[in-house]
């Protein structure tokens, strides 16, 4: 079972500091938020990744291939849509007379809170990545390690892949957060500027590859 928790820790740490739409929207919410957004953030994949799983073993080998790329089309859209907002929030952080009223909107702490996490669980359930990798390598170690050592295989698999996928990321968004104080006035607007370009540019990846792959 020791392989299966090794395994698991592998990939969950990869896929962790992998660059990527979940990665950038952890640092671009710390950055606007603070550290409990991006907490938030990286706490996003223990919500989508279960009916993922359950898709994965369960559904993804009898869709279509068509129905990855149209996801990756309709993620790469989004991921685009919030780094347009986080470069208008730069903007408006420019040519605010407060920016701190720029950044942090009139709004209860709650309906932050409830708007960040929504963003981050439609972000990862358009990302076609965590499908391709459960529906592909995922899937088959969680049936092989079942086979082999019953369901605690599996079971240590998921714990260690989780552990890792989600502690790097919230390690990012401590570090993060921690740097925040570094950044005032000009240079805070270009580490947002710098945040909306990683998020535009890998939207523009995923709507690359799900086009790239219809055509």
């Amino acid at each position: 079972m020791l392989t299966a928790l090794i395994l698991g820790i592998s990939y969950g740490f990869t896929a962790g500091i992998t660059p990527g739409p979940m990665l950038g929207l952890v640092i671009t919410q710390t950055l606007q938020r603070g550290w409990r957004a991006g907490n938030l953030v990286a706490l996003a994949a223990l919500i989508t990744d279960l009916p993922i799983i359950v898709l994965a073993v369960l559904l993804i080998s009898q869709l279509p291939p068509s129905a990855l790329d149209w996801l990756a089309v309709a993620g790469g859209l989004f991921v685009l849509y919030l780094g347009g907002e986080t470069a208008l929030t730069a903007y408006r952080y420019a040519h605010s007379a407060s920016p701190s009223q720029a950044l942090s909107p009139s709004v209860s702490a709650t309906a932050a809170s409830g708007t960040v996490l929504w963003r981050a669980v439609l972000t990862n359930a358009l990302n076609p990545h965590p499908y391709l990798f459960w529906g592909t390598v995922g899937a088959q170690l969680l049936i092989r390690n079942y086979e082999e050592q019953g369901v605690g295989g599996p079971i240590l698999l998921l714990l260690g892949f989780y552990a890792f996928l989600v502690g790097s990321k919230l390690a990012v968004a401590f570090a993060v957060s921690r740097s925040r104080h570094w950044f005032q006035g000009p240079l805070y607007r270009r580490a947002l500027l710098l945040s909306a370009l990683l998020l535009i540019a890998l939207g523009l990846l995923l709507l690359a590859e799900g086009v790239s792959n219809l055509l």
